[in-house]
């Protein structure tokens, strides 16, 4: 009995002391351990061998790049400087499962590091002396994955399967992919040209974007709404699938697109159709040098004429200061006027609402097409309207025309003897409905 009971003594304190070895050699969760320490500060170049290929990350005058190669060409590719220091911090700040002592390079292949599923180059100086090195493993069939690292040679690491897809990025997903690079408060100036079409120039002044042209348009206001929309769309834009092989195109750019920033000189990008084929073109940006994919669609989008871009608003008018509205449609006229309480027509002083929300809708007059000097021929006259400041001063002299030519919806407007606006009959039809003639004998 004696004998079992020291036999049992001796196996315990074996399996005591193995389970020391064991969690002493491979320390698990501890929290706060950095595998390797090393930082964005400094670092010249990063060479990265994965799954997706290999690849080079490389900081220079002009920024990140991304050098890849294939089996005719190699390329430099503008990089997004915060995914290069996101890499750089996800590769620091990995947290292994545990480590192992007086790991010997012979057992490389043990542990499938003599050829790894990813290795990470960090060199932190120009000439390559200071350099980190790691390397991982592919997960084994227990899930783990064993890292290394050239400043703890002799420590082996693990980790969970999720460190590789960490760490295994493919090139793309450094690129840069705007085409413009740029913040739409910053730009101020903006140009586009086509070798067949409408060909404009806008730039910022203190009360917002002026055409510099086309020569008629000089001077006059661009729509603020539809140029923010189009720098939001420029600014935001993304080249489709970057081109590393060559493609036949047209020798002139279909669309030239230039963004100046004070002080800087243009992005540029220049979009040329594709030989035989009309569902894409090949975009080539400034900011970018390898050229690029752009669908038909979006191109579209971007085709933007200098009456798409220009302010097309028929009038200006301060809605505080209108006090009578006076209003002649065929042989009936009437006319309202505003009080402390709201409006009221001027004959029989009955209370009438809606008159504001009417007059909003002057403010929101736009052109639908260019004006003309003089009226068609197969315009008639329809309606008068004016509106009255408190001395009786005219602030608008409006006069509508309805035209069988122009597109359904449509009407001409005048303003004070200018020039004829086709515009949305919207306003003319409300004006019918909101003054109706009651005056008798008017009929």
């Amino acid at each position: 009995m004696k004998r079992v009971l020291l036999a049992l003594a001796i196996i315990s304190t074996l399996v005591v002391a193995a389970v020391f070895f064991w969690w002493t050699t491979f320390p698990r969760g501890n929290a706060g351990f950095r595998w390797i320490p090393v930082t964005i500060d400094g670092v010249k170049s990063i060479h990265v061998h994965g799954p997706a290929g290999t690849y080079e990350l490389r900081d220079g005058d002009s920024g990140w790049q991304a050098l890849i190669s294939g089996n005719a060409w190699k390329v430099s590719i503008k990089a997004l400087p915060e995914r290069v220091a996101d890499f750089v911090s996800t590769l620091s700040g990995m947290m292994p499962r545990g480590a192992m002592d007086r790991y010997d390079v012979a057992d490389a292949a043990r542990y499938g590091l003599a050829d790894p599923t990813v290795k990470v180059i960090v060199i932190k100086d120009a000439v390559g002396k200071k350099e980190y090195v790691v390397k991982l493993s592919s997960a084994d069939n227990r899930g783990v994955v064993y890292g290394w690292n050239s400043r703890s040679p002799h420590v082996l690491y693990e980790f969970g399967p999720d460190a590789l897809r960490r760490l295994a990025q493919p090139a793309s997903y450094f690129f840069d992919t705007r085409v413009f690079g740029l913040k739409a408060e910053d730009v101020s100036k903006v140009q586009l040209r086509q070798p067949f079409g409408s060909s404009w120039l806008v730039e910022r002044e203190k009360d917002g974007f002026h055409f510099a042209l086309p020569g008629y348009l000089k001077g006059k206001p661009a729509s603020d709404s539809a140029l923010k929309l189009y720098l939001h769309t420029l600014t935001t834009l993304k080249a489709g699938r970057l081109l590393f092989e060559p493609v036949e195109t047209d020798p002139v750019a279909s669309l030239t697109l230039r963004l100046w920033t004070k002080g800087e000189e243009p992005v540029q990008a220049e979009f040329f159709a594709v030989s035989g084929d009309s569902k894409y073109y090949v975009g080539k940006s400034s900011l970018q040098p390898v050229p690029f994919r752009l669908d038909a669609q979006t191109l579209a989008e971007l085709t933007k004429s200098a009456f798409d871009m220009q302010g097309r608003s028929v009038l200006k008018l301060d809605l505080g200061k209108v006090q009578h509205v006076n209003v002649a449609h065929g042989s009936r006229t009437f006319s309202a006027e505003r009080t402390e309480s709201g409006w009221r027509e001027t004959e029989t002083k009955k209370e009438l609402p809606g008159i504001d929300m009417a007059l909003w809708r002057f403010t929101e007059l736009q052109f639908e097409a260019l004006p003309l000097n003089n009226l068609p021929d197969s315009a008639t006259w329809l309606m008068d309207c004016r509106l009255l400041g408190a001395g009786g001063d005219a602030l608008a002299d409006l006069v509508f025309f309805v035209d069988p030519k122009l597109p359904q919806g449509q009407c001409w407007l005048q303003n004070g003897g200018g020039m004829y606006y086709p515009v949305s009959s919207r306003l003319l039809k409300d004006l019918q409905g909101l003054f109706p003639a009651k005056s008798e004998g008017r009929e």
